[in-house]
């Protein structure tokens, strides 16, 4: 049977590289699939779950949001963050925990911002005194 390779990279790291009978993706209009012999395709990827299918059985990718390009035999997945696993209930406990991250980044970035908009504040009323 034909085979894509399938290859979902983050900018820090390769998630996966294997070869897939099938994949299954979710764009802005809904889901599609892709197998071998497909025509060539991008499709804008939201944050969601991809699917394949292999040898092994069904695997799972959660993505970040970014793009799938399929060309040939290969499709290649392209995001911001990935997460790939045998086990839906470990693909959720890993989006809990990315939130998380997050969500805590997010507030120490705000932390961050706040001390710069304060001190820029204290700059500018410092200047006018003078």
């Amino acid at each position: 049977m034909s085979r894509l390779t399938l290859r979902v990279r983050t900018p820090a790291r390769t998630v996966l590289d294997a070869p897939v009978r099938a994949i299954r993706a979710e764009d802005l209009d809904g889901w599609f699939g892709v197998g071998p012999g497909r025509a060539d395709l991008v499709a804008v990827l939201p944050a969601g779950l991809l699917v394949y299918r292999d040898d092994a059985g069904e695997g799972y990718v959660a993505v970040g949001g970014g793009l799938l390009h399929v060309r040939g035999d290969e499709c290649r997945v392209m995001v911001r963050d990935a997460f790939a696993s045998r086990e839906l209930d470990a693909i959720g406990s890993e989006i809990e925990r990315y939130v998380r991250r997050r969500r805590d980044r997010h507030e120490r970035e705000r932390v961050v911002i706040d001390e710069l908009a304060r001190e820029a504040l204290r700059r500018m009323i410092d200047g006018v005194r003078r």
